[in-house]
């Protein structure tokens, strides 16, 4: 049952006969101002955590496969270029044992 503010003024201007100002003031400022419709309860927010658990362990799980992907395409550009090294390094030390015989043979 929700109650309109002329009825919240009514019940504490009531409330301020038979209590005293202060005691009726301390019992209004305990009412929810909507009415208890607006309130949560422990259940209510129980089931909040649990959804939002949920979304969390998601996004985990979407976050851990992004970074197993971004790892597997790291490794395998590294493993590129380390190759293309070894050949560069290759075709250059031929080029140099080359070089090197062709110097020695023509002495």
């Amino acid at each position: 049952m929700t109650i309109n503010e002329a009825q919240r003024f009514e019940l504490h201007a009531e409330l301020r006969k038979i209590l005293g100002d202060g005691v009726a003031g301390t019992l209004m400022d305990h009412l929810p101002p909507g009415g208890w419709a607006d309130v949560a309860r422990t259940r209510d927010v129980n089931q909040l955590h649990d959804r939002v658990d949920d979304r969390f362990k998601n996004f985990e799980e979407r976050v851990d496969d992004r970074f197993k992907n971004f790892e597997v395409r790291i490794d395998r550009r590294f493993d590129s270029v380390v190759k293309g090294l070894w050949t560069i390094g290759t075709i250059v030390a031929g080029a140099f044992i080359g070089l090197f015989s062709l110097i020695v043979s023509t002495r």
